[in-house]
């Protein structure tokens, strides 16, 4: 991959949110000059970030991914194919930066919360799912079921504790499949299905994604029963004053790198260990490959640092000041329109999205074109966006949105194609990345803090909503394109029969 082709598609992504901010800055958000400096600083950084972490992931992450799917179903082993799909799965989500942004948002509002205790839950909820999605294609055990007794499991789990955590629990499940674990997993799925060369061999390689969402989504919901009920209250004034002092930018920034350098390079060095010792005994691939693979993981890693510090310092905290300005207004309803537009806006800009999209189009031949599923993902995230304001200004519960979007996807499993069950429920777990968890996120912290909500559980919960739309809206597209297909395999039946 082309790190300045990379650059241009990632600026054109990101470029429209900047451009929207900016414009309600100096309109009806009025924000400090300030402020405004640094989140178009923050912006850059990244657009920076993003691109080098791109690249890595294109030279390292997704090739080592592959290979290491491939190795792990040649060998032909069962315990070692699952076992090392868990240690994988733990280890790679722990170096998810949506997860860290998450986790970080979680503890600074949240008394009940911490970060670690939120990072290592839901790591060990992506292993054990990841574990089962692998243990699905070996094993020939339908898509469906485990979707569906895993859904079950979640709302049985979820019936029983508080809002807070509800809210955390189902966004826990759209923040940490991104860019970092969703060309892995896509890639690991692709490669344990290749070796299997039968004929639903393609469909078993969706799939992977969707279901380790679940695993974030329980584990945080068991962690709510295990954890004493506590206060999750959050204060509106806390909200709003990191959204506005913002003393000694630069110090900060100088201060801060050093710090997010050294966490990224803890978060990705188990990772790096295992494709390691992969490499050693299993895969031996020849040294060009392998210099790839670590100049990938470098990348990877310099990408993080500048991306962790942009979202850090700049773009998380203009997200919180323009919901609260916005919130606070007479003419707050305007933030579900603004809540449509970004996330229309803000779909198309998830880097996970464009590498599941060219997937789907090149797995499929061509069949699923990738500006028909945008199309359906932005249509779908844009709605999802949109109700989620609305229920900030409004303050109904979360399961008022979540039950019926769930209660459509899983009954739509029964009549829809199964590869696009399977891309839809990848799609879900895709649709909300860095650009979701950082400025979506933010800004409904910020509106349901200064609307006189709760942001804990009004705030939270727009990441989930993020990731429940594209379930429905990518499986009614199956539909339609099954109906369409039928049509003209009819219409080629009636000729032949004319022919006759």
């Amino acid at each position: 991959m082309n790190l300045l082709k990379t650059l241009r598609e990632t600026a054109l992504a990101v470029l429209p949110v900047c451009a929207i901010v900016c414009i309600l800055a100096f309109t009806i958000a009025p924000l400090e000059t300030a402020l405004i400096g640094e989140f178009l600083f923050g912006s850059s950084l990244v657009i920076i970030g993003l691109s080098f972490f791109l690249t890595g992931a294109e030279l390292g992450i997704i090739p080592a991914g592959s290979y290491l799917g491939a190795a792990l179903t040649r060998s032909r082993k069962i315990l070692l194919i699952l076992g090392s799909g868990f240690v994988i799965g733990f280890f790679i989500t722990i170096a998810e930066p949506d997860l860290h942004i998450l986790g970080s948002q979680v503890q600074e509002i949240s008394e009940g919360i911490t970060a670690n205790s939120l990072i290592l839950s839901i790591s060990l909820g992506i292993a054990v799912f990841l574990l089962l999605a692998l243990a699905r294609v070996v094993f020939h055990i339908s898509f469906r079921f485990l979707i569906i007794a895993g859904y079950a499991a979640v709302f049985a789990a979820a019936s029983r504790i508080t809002p807070e955590f509800v809210a955390v629990a189902f966004d826990s499940g759209g923040a940490t499949t991104g860019p970092m674990t969703v060309p892995f997993i896509i890639a690991l799925g692709i490669g344990v299905s290749a070796v299997r060369e039968d004929k639903s061999a393609l469909e078993d390689s969706f799939g992977f994604t969707g279901i380790a969402s679940i695993g974030p989504i329980l584990a945080v919901a068991l962690l709510g029963l295990l954890r004493a009920p506590q206060k999750a209250a959050l204060a509106a004034e806390t909200a709003l004053s990191v959204a506005v002092e913002t003393p000694g930018f630069f110090a900060e920034l100088l201060h801060r790198i050093p710090k997010t350098a050294a966490h990224v390079f803890l978060a990705l060095a188990p990772i790096a260990c295992i494709i390691l010792l992969f490499q050693i005994f299993f895969m031996k691939l020849p040294p060009k490959q392998t210099r790839k693979i670590a100049f990938g993981f470098f990348y990877a890693w310099l990408g993080l640092v500048f991306f962790f510090t942009g979202t850090e310092t700049a773009f998380v905290p203009a997200g919180r000041a323009i919901g609260s300005i916005l919130g606070a207004s007479e003419s707050s309803w305007i933030l579900i329109p603004l809540g449509c537009l970004l996330g229309a806006i803000v779909v198309c800009a998830e880097p996970a999205i464009w590498v599941l999209t060219e997937q789907v189009e090149e797995i499929s031949a061509g069949n699923i074109r990738k500006p028909v599923l945008l199309t359906a993902l932005a249509l779908g995230v844009a709605a999802a966006v949109g109700l989620s304001m609305f229920r900030i200004l409004e303050g109904f519960s979360i399961w008022l949105l979540l039950l019926p979007f769930y209660g459509a996807a899983l009954g739509l499993t029964f009549v829809t194609p199964r590869l696009f069950t399977a891309i839809a429920f990848d799609s879900g777990g895709v649709a909300s990345g860095p650009m979701a968890s950082t400025f979506i996120l933010s800004l409904a912290i910020g509106a349901a803090s200064s609307s006189g909500g709760n942001p804990g559980t009004d705030g939270f919960g727009v990441i989930a909503l993020i990731a429940a739309t594209p379930l429905v809206t990518i499986q009614l597209l199956g539909i339609l394109y099954q109906r369409s297909e039928d049509r003209v395999l009819a219409a080629g039946q009636k000729s032949k029969e004319a022919l006759r």
